[in-house]
């Protein structure tokens, strides 16, 4: 090589450094970046970015105060203080809030459920609980006694913008007329007071807020309350490749699992979740 190419070369190299060099402060460095490493940031500036979706009893919102509880807020908050970092919360949707975690809105979410769909773009914690989905009628309407009976046609199924149940009919229900309603983070029971309105015949969503509005609203009734269908995984979504924040709370659920208190923040608030049995013997 003559020196004019092995000063081209070394222009050159020069060149690549400086750019990847600013590259790298423009991105926060090891602090961490929608595309970095998250716990790094978060260990750094002391705050933990939390999407949450209201989904009781895993996260309530009081409407007088905004206050925020539930299972999941209470498993954030241990995980939190654990690390040694404070909170900062970022309302959200079911339909929004994967799009929240891949921009870097939020480093982590509450409860989601789990799917190929969501899996190829979001990071799934271990399964915190299991859930299938129900349906919910008008008394009286006694049509529905499994999914097949809601695929046909002239049915109208209302759902839940990007909820579970919203997913799921648009994938299995192709001879039914669907209506997705976009409800707030707040209401997301909203969508099936078209059931009640009769503008929709049977509103489909996660069986627990099928059961508590059949319990709030005796004009209606749990079409599925004994047989859950499609039963789904669901588990705290987090960036692709953010593995020291996936590990970290992947061990954190561990010990609250098998210590008892994930249990008991369950049992706070009144949570029928089903869930994998295990058992730990001495041998």
């Amino acid at each position: 090589m003559n020196k004019t190419s092995t000063a081209i070369v070394t222009v050159i190299a020069v060149v690549a450094l400086v750019i990847s060099g600013f590259a790298y402060s423009r991105s926060g460095g090891m602090q961490g970046t929608a595309t970095g490493d998250s716990l790094a940031r978060i260990l750094n500036t002391k705050v933990m970015k939390v999407c949450y979706a209201v989904w009781p009893p895993a996260v309530i919102k009081d409407a007088t105060t905004g206050k925020l509880s539930g299972h999941d807020i209470d498993a954030m908050e241990l995980m939190a203080k654990n690390a040694g970092v404070n909170i900062e919360y970022h309302e959200t949707t079911f339909g929004d809030m994967v799009a929240a975690i891949q921009s870097g809105q939020c480093d982590i979410g509450t409860s989601l459920f789990v799917n190929g769909q969501r899996s190829a773009v979001v990071a799934f914690s271990t399964p915190v609980l299991y859930s299938g989905l129900s349906g919910l009628v008008r008394k009286g309407d006694t049509r529905f006694k499994s999914v097949a009976d809601i695929n046909q046609k002239g049915v109208k199924v209302a759902t839940a913008t990007g909820e579970a149940g919203d997913i799921f009919a648009k994938a299995n229900l192709m001879n039914a007329q669907i209506t997705p309603i976009d409800v707030e983070s707040s209401d997301l029971s909203r969508f099936l007071l078209e059931v009640t309105s009769g503008r929709a015949d049977i509103g489909i969503a996660d069986a627990n807020t099928i059961r508590l509005f059949a319990a709030a609203h005796p004009e209606t009734v749990d079409a599925f309350a004994t047989n859950p269908f499609d039963a789904s995984p669901d588990g705290y979504p987090m960036r692709l490749g953010d593995n020291s924040l996936i590990i970290f709370v992947n061990n954190s659920l561990l010990t609250m699992q098998v210590n008892g208190t994930w249990s008991a923040f369950e049992k706070k608030y009144d949570a029928h979740w089903l869930h994998e049995v295990k058992q730990y013997e001495i041998k």
